[in-house]
């Protein structure tokens, strides 16, 4: 019951975009239930959120050496240390996270992935297929633009919600 209700007051905040709520709210859930991975990452998503970004680095840091490879405080600190100008090299890391850029890498990995696909798959498809547990430096509708302009691919749709891909086929020549 608690967890309906937490994650009640965790909507309650985001809906009103009340940050600096949300940050007291996460360190109060933090502090009743200290080996909760997962309050611990909502409390640094609402420190990337409040702009508190040197806070988040700073409880990310504790997090990712107690936690090595545990990749969910990653993105966190990441979205901090970019929002601050600075590079992952300048995180002392336990274990360094992936970062995936847009580029020709994505597009062939994407192609890679939907060319054995019969049906035209979703950007959320993409997502959670090719890079689950990776940092993706690139928004949806980036992704969506540079998949329109690669040949090799037929985008359905405009927006990245409604926008379905799949690998354009070659047709059979006929006759002789």
């Amino acid at each position: 019951m608690q967890d309906i209700e937490s994650w009640e007051d965790h909507c309650y905040f985001h809906e009103r975009r009340d940050y600096a709520g949300l940050v007291a709210y996460c360190r109060d859930e933090v502090k009743r239930s200290p080996d909760n991975l997962y309050a611990a990452e909502r409390l640094l998503q609402a420190l990337v959120l409040n702009g508190d970004y040197g806070d988040a680095i700073n409880v990310g840091a504790t997090l990712e050496h107690r936690y090595p490879g545990v990749g969910m405080f990653a993105n966190h600190i990441l979205d901090a240390l970019f929002a601050l100008g600075k590079t992952v090299a300048d995180f002392d890391w336990a274990e360094p996270p992936s970062i995936v850029r847009l580029g020709h890498g994505v597009s062939d990995d994407c192609y890679a992935f939907l060319r054995i696909k019969r049906k035209a798959r979703s950007l959320h498809d993409l997502h959670s297929e090719l890079w689950p547990h990776d940092y993706v430096a690139f928004t949806d509708l980036e992704l969506l633009h540079y998949l329109q302009r690669d040949e090799r691919f037929v985008v359905n749709g405009e927006t990245p919600v409604n926008a379905e891909i799949s690998v354009a086929r070659k047709r059979k020549r006929t006759g002789g």
